[in-house]
């Protein structure tokens, strides 16, 4: 091992201002295609049961039941602004957990 390898490696504060806009970002897109897919459930479960729309899907009728909740309690979110706002006070790891499912889903 030579004497580079030892050295610890510091990011300087704009390597990390890049980074976390990168994750802002990304979470954002995140939130964006959980709201339609969220938006798009709920329609179709206008006048259905949960268990119905589940069945109508293939998706499991928990996933159903969070994609409600979550168009319930955001709504419309047009602006970037808007979604990081609700980001923030509904929280980044259940937003990065409900994509996860999403994702698993499909």
């Amino acid at each position: 091992m030579n004497h580079l390898q030892k050295k610890p490696v510091m990011a300087s504060p704009r390597l990390r201002m890049q980074a976390r806009k990168a994750l802002a970002d990304l979470d954002d897109m995140r939130l964006r295609q959980l709201l339609e897919t969220a938006r798009r459930v709920e329609r179709y479960a206008v006048g259905r049961t949960e268990q119905s729309v589940a069945n109508a899907l293939g998706k499991p009728l928990i996933f159903v039941r969070a994609m409600i909740a979550l168009w319930k309690s955001a709504g419309e979110l047009e602006t970037k602004r808007a979604r990081a706002k609700f980001l923030k006070n509904y929280g980044k790891k259940k937003v990065r957990v409900l994509y996860q499912a999403l994702e698993a889903s499909r």
